[in-house]
């Protein structure tokens, strides 16, 4: 970097000062007093910089060679002293620029120092600056422009050199700053438009906006939509990605052209095509299913298209507004056909991605009294494996954790040959150490926690032994994580071994939870309800409310809220907003409120429960804070946002239905759960399961309900992500 200095720079050099390069010893004459604090801050600045890295006041440690730090260090102790020699006894040099010029050295040094401390500049870059410096220098004293400084020196080494005190007179500062721009956005590319923004015409923005097409082409469509000139200058490139993403910016329903972005530059589909079908909700779901089939082998074959997650979000949009939403809205209607009449015009690939994309919303009874029925029929006499072939096997795991969670993986997998089958759960637990996500591991650690058949149990855990071997003979660090932890949680699921599990994965226990750790400093268990403002949630409300209302406990109602306590040797506090006008928004802002209330009074709810439908949840996520030890999750489906909740609170047990959220059993399972609190009793969630089953032993209806909750002993998905984690803190 510092060999490539521009022919004028070389020539002043040698003009100003021919013994530069080896500088030696300096005889400096007598310094005004008023000047020599300068030369003690420079000399003070040297040792701040020998002090970031090294131990003793000797090497500066710019990178892993010896030499190379012996060289950088000669350059900040040696040409450094020689800039303050020559600013002196240079008779050229006036008074009034010494100072100046002194100044100016200081501040570079302690801009180096700062930027290092804030890590933002690599340490070798001290060479440059020193080197860069110096021939600016020499270039601002000759009235000449630093320009060809800055397009050689590194970005941060420019933006310090531009910002420096001394040179700002220089005649090129606002070209050079515009060069430094430049860099910054080939620096940054995926920020590229947010700096163009401001620099619109930039020398070389055309290019950048190109390459910035290939990285993010949503981001693209936004300001290519935009009236503004970075908009204009966009849409005025012609390339044939820019050309797509503009063509589809400039029309209304260009958010529905966009996820086909890559068939449209491929010249598969035209705008034309895709637009017949956007005002029937059937042809365009249609058409997003089969191109997200082409975009899977794309991804399979290594060229992940530009658009595959823009169609991957369309995709679940339309699958949860036209077809989930409906029908999971009409789960008392007996008449199927009526049900279920969305998705009669359906194919069986189309339904596939119903299933998937509706892992958090899609209710029990809408799978199995529609969506599978619909599948089973639409293949006829194909068996099950040809659904999967359609998909090119795109999420197939997904589909079968589905499948498992809705107790119909036995009979989707009798439908297939045999050898087929085997060889499917052979793949199901096979490879989970590739992916970058721990997704496609919990859902198998989810689904053999809901598989009942033995046969299809032991199948999974013979793959997941004979992956641990592999992983074990090749030395392979995440292989070894991934599956022996899934071994283990195997082996001792439904065992009395499970009580060991914890122990040996070194996290807190999942079969109790000690009545202490729910407390705080005062000795208080403090509880945290999110109630919602539809008809629905104001019935649970008042369900809630009623039910406190015994010896013991008092009730407080506020604008916003309300406050249960109880008192005694185990005080608890349950905080719950009130059901307001959702339409209003009045419920959100009464949770914020109490948020605020409870946060000004430093108090942290250790318990979480959210009640209100499944589309509700994420709300409720979002607020639950890194202190919880418990999260109730009482709506639909619930169970399947539990990797949310513990990228928020990692530790946290988790309680959920895999389908339908009951307010009745919600209701009992909180009462059971506050009233052994009050006693001072810790939560075995055993007992407690065993005495909730028995109260639903003779309730058909309320049984199967309560059969679908998932206490936090079998939480096998929930473990499995607290002990991974766990076990990776010792894995470099």
């Amino acid at each position: 970097m510092i060999n490539k200095s521009a022919y004028l720079v070389i020539v002043l050099l040698m003009f100003w000062v021919g013994a530069i390069a080896q500088p030696g010893h300096y005889q400096t004459p007598n310094i005004p007093q008023l000047r020599q604090i300068f030369h003690d801050n420079i000399d003070k600045s040297q040792q701040k910089i020998l002090a970031l890295n090294c131990k003793r006041d000797s090497v500066f440690i710019a990178t892993k060679d010896i030499d190379v730090n012996l060289y950088v260090t000669h350059t900040l102790k040696n040409k450094v002293d020689f800039l303050q020699y020559f600013v002196e006894t240079d008779e050229r040099i006036a008074d009034a620029d010494k100072y100046r010029w002194l100044r100016g050295i200081n501040d570079m040094l302690e801009e180096f120092i700062s930027y290092y401390k804030q890590k933002t500049i690599a340490p070798i870059y001290l060479y440059d600056l020193i080197n860069s410096y110096t021939q600016a220098m020499l270039l601002q004293m000759q009235h000449q422009s630093i320009k060809p400084i800055i397009e050689e020196a590194p970005l941060e080494v420019g933006t310090i050199l531009l910002t420096n005190f001394a040179l700002q007179g220089n005649s090129s500062i606002e070209e050079s700053k515009l060069i430094l721009v430049y860099k910054l956005c080939k620096k940054n590319p995926e920020s590229t438009l947010k700096i163009l923004s401001k620099y619109p015409n930039l020398n070389g923005a055309d290019s950048l906006i190109i390459d910035f097409a290939y990285i993010n082409p949503q981001e693209l469509y936004d300001y290519a939509a935009s009236n503004t000139e970075l908009g204009k200058k966009i849409n005025n490139i012609k390339e044939p990605m820019v050309s797509a993403v503009c063509q589809m910016a400039s029309v209304n329903e260009g958010r529905f052209l966009f996820p086909f972005l890559d068939e449209i530059i491929a010249k598969h589909l035209t705008v034309e095509d895709i637009s017949k079908t956007i005002e029937n909700d059937d042809a365009y779901f249609k058409l997003l299913v089969r191109t997200q089939n082409v975009y899977e082998v794309q991804k399979q074959q290594g060229k992940k298209p530009f658009s595959m997650d823009a169609l991957t979000d369309k995709l679940k949009a339309k699958a949860l507004e036209n077809y989930i939403t409906p029908i999971n809205a009409l789960h008392e209607e007996t008449n199927t056909a009526v049900r279920f009449d969305k998705i009669k015009n359906l194919a069986p690939e189309d339904l596939y991605f119903i299933t998937i994309m509706g892992e958090e919303e899609l209710y029990t009874s809408s799978f199995i009294s529609g969506v599978y029925p619909k599948i089973i029929e639409g293949l006829g006499k194909m068996q099950t494996d040809t659904l999967l072939k359609m998909v090119h096997y795109g999420n197939y795991r997904k589909f079968l954790k589905m499948c498992a969670s809705f107790n119909m993986l036995e009979d989707f997998l009798a439908k297939m040959d045999r050898t087929v089958a085997e060889n499917l759960l052979k793949n199901f637990a096979s490879n989970l150490d590739e992916y970058s996500s721990l997704e496609e591991a919990v859902d198998v650690a989810d689904s053999y926690g809901s598989i009942k058949d033995s046969t299809i149990k032991k199948n999974i855990a013979t793959e997941v032994k004979n992956n641990l071997q592999a992983s074990l003979q090749n030395n392979n660090k995440k292989g070894k994580v991934i599956y022996g932890l899934l071994n283990q949680i195997f082996a001792s699921f439904d065992s009395s071994a499970k009580a060991e599990l914890t122990t040996v994965f070194n996290i807190p226990s999942i079969n109790i939870l000690n009545n202490s750790s729910l407390k705080d400093g005062k000795g208080r268990i403090n509880v945290q309800q999110f109630f919602y403002g539809d008809k629905d949630g104001k019935d649970f409300f008042n369900d809630f409310v009623n039910s406190f209302r015994s010896s013991g406990w008092r009730i407080v109602t506020k604008h916003n809220w309300v406050e249960v306590s109880s008192n005694g040797a185990n005080p608890i506090t349950i905080y719950a907003n009130r059901p307001l006008n959702e339409d209003e928004g009045l419920d959100d802002a009464a949770q914020k409120k109490l948020y605020d209330y409870l946060d000004s009074l430093s108090i942290y709810p250790t318990i979480a429960i959210h009640r209100g439908h499944s589309y509700y949840v994420k709300s409720s996520i979002k607020q639950i804070t890194a202190y919880a030890k418990l999260v109730l999750l009482g709506s639909c489906g619930g169970y399947h946002s539990l990797s949310k909740v513990l990228n928020i609170s990692p530790q946290a047990q988790i309680i959920a239905s895999k389908q339908i959220g009951t307010g009745v059993i919600n209701m009992a399972m909180i009462d059971l759960i506050m009233e052994n609190l009050k006693q001072g009793k810790d939560l075995n969630w055993q007992q407690l399961w065993k005495t909730l089953e028995n109260k639903y032993a003779n309730r058909k209806e309320l049984k199967e309900r309560f059969d679908d909750y998932i206490p936090p002993y079998k939480n096998l998905g929930a473990l499995f992500i607290m002990a991974y984690y766990k076990a990776m803190e010792g894995v470099k």
